[in-house]
């Protein structure tokens, strides 16, 4: 039963869509109406400014902070970790109250990485962060990580990767039209080492 309330308890902490609270709080508007409509990050931080998409962003990573917490100190086991950051992912893609539209959790699953293997979560996180600034884009990256993240995972503890994997199936599913819109062309690029230079004051040649 202990896999289960871990994660129900990643579930419930996961519904918490910082994106909605912010614009709702914030902006007195619904986020889910404007950009790409999806409750996360990236959509806040295109539509309506970084300083919104960095705000949410860092309320998504507190709230999973706070669930792999008490999951840690409730129910001992390495594992469990594991089964609370698959509720998360679950309860941010896939919130009730939302008619189960909610983000793509891509902070959400930096989180939880970082949280079960830190040495892994980083190694990997950097060669997301790598391949963001080569393809110039936001979706391939990411599901990247995550399942370079399983594998690695799945060959420490069967189980867990395969949790992992699940994982990144599940954002594999919430991506899908971006995956398509990349490998058809259409896909939008963002240049974060010109958005860097612009930031440091270096004039690009």
């Amino acid at each position: 039963m202990t896999p289960i309330y871990a994660t129900l308890i990643g579930y419930l902490f996961g519904n918490f869509l910082t994106a909605m609270v912010v614009g709702k709080i914030f902006l007195k508007i619904n986020p889910t109406q404007y950009g790409s409509h999806n409750p996360g990050t990236a959509n806040m931080g295109a539509v309506f400014g970084k300083k919104w998409g960095i705000l949410t962003c860092l309320g998504d990573l507190l709230k999973s902070l706070i669930a792999l917490f008490i999951v840690y100190f409730a129910f001992p086991g390495h594992i469990n970790i594991a089964f609370a950051g698959l509720g998360l992912i679950l309860g941010h893609c896939f919130p009730f109250w939302n008619h189960f539209q909610g983000g793509k959790g891509v902070a959400v699953a930096a989180q939880i990485t970082v949280f079960y293997d830190w040495k892994a979560g980083f190694a990997t996180l950097l060669v997301a962060l790598v391949l963001t600034a080569i393809m110039q884009n936001l979706t391939i990256p990411p599901l990247v990580f995550m399942l370079l993240f399983s594998v690695y995972e799945f060959l420490q503890n069967q189980e867990a990767g395969i949790i992992f994997m699940a994982i990144t199936l599940i954002m594999v599913f919430k991506f899908w039209k971006d995956i398509v819109d990349f490998f058809t062309g259409h896909g939008k690029k963002v240049d974060i080492l010109y958005s860097i230079k612009k930031k440091l004051g270096i004039k690009s040649k």
